[in-house]
């Protein structure tokens, strides 16, 4: 039986309010997560999963990603009036091990942006989680 994502978000929110790098790994590698990435129609694709979604708080770099498809569709939604006309937006589902696996250098994770459920990783704490055994 697999966590919902609510049990999964708060138990996270928990280990990360912690910093409690072995829990943070032990849920991750439990669950998806939905990474987005914007195509213009017009480009030709040769740098595709270049951009996925990604941003700066307080300083700090950010991968952009979702606990659950429908976070990731509600954010699509929210942010409708920022993209141009023939930018598509596509989401990849990537396993908690994968996406620690290949988390850009220095930048920590940003989940569920734009939500009530928002929670932030920072490069610290992410450095640690990725050397932590599950």
């Amino acid at each position: 039986m697999s966590d919902s994502p609510e049990s999964l978000e708060l138990k996270l929110s928990g280990a990360i309010e912690q910093r409690d790098a072995v829990l943070v790994r032990q849920l991750m590698d439990k669950a998806e997560f939905v990474l987005l990435s914007m195509n213009d129609a017009e480009s030709d694709g040769d740098d595709e999963g270049a951009n996925v979604f990604s941003t700066e708080v307080d300083g700090m770099d950010l991968l952009v990603a979702f606990t659950n498809e429908e976070a990731a569709g509600d954010f699509v939604h929210s942010m409708e009036e920022t993209y141009e006309e023939g930018e598509e937006i596509e989401g990849y589902v990537l396993d908690g091990g994968a996406l620690l696996e290949y988390m850009p250098p220095e930048h920590g994770l940003f989940l569920n942006p734009e939500s009530d459920d928002s929670l932030v990783i920072d490069h610290d704490l992410l450095a640690l989680v990725q050397k932590a055994q599950a």
